[in-house]
């Protein structure tokens, strides 16, 4: 089982991301992936990224827990009840895994290359290569 703290452990980690940043085209949408590599542990992540109506970020440990999330997609209704109704982060607990989010303004909801920045740089995150955008200028 992964615990709150691994995954806390993990967030606050210095990271990388050797190689080349490129949004994919998928249709009318965009997809982007990559492998994040923390520099003093021998742990590698997955950031997966999305352009569709909205769009999101995370950055998942062992393919599927979610270290961070960011979702400019709303509403969003945590399983206590209380509803998220802009922009949220979401985090790991062992209980409701990654069900949980908080509102944010930490991150751009109007570019969406500035919003990969801001999450990269909040998830201590270094790109290394080159960063695509992918999009035309009308996107």
């Amino acid at each position: 089982m992964v615990t709150k703290a691994e995954i806390d452990g993990i967030y606050d980690m210095e990271k990388v991301i050797e190689e080349d940043w490129e949004w994919q085209r998928r249709g009318p949408n965009l997809e982007g992936e990559a492998t994040v590599y923390c520099l003093n542990e021998d742990v590698n992540l997955t950031l997966k990224a999305w352009k569709r109506r909205s769009y999101g970020f995370c950055l998942l440990y062992k393919s599927s827990k979610v270290v961070r999330r960011w979702d400019s997609s709303t509403p969003h209704t945590n399983p206590d009840g209380e509803v998220i109704t802009e922009p949220h982060k979401h985090y790991w607990t062992e209980k409701h895994e990654a069900d949980y989010a908080y509102p944010v303004d930490d991150v751009a909801t109007d570019d969406v290359h500035q919003a990969f920045r801001d999450f990269l740089d909040e998830c201590n995150i270094e790109l290394r290569g080159t960063y695509q955008t992918g999009l035309n200028d009308h996107d």
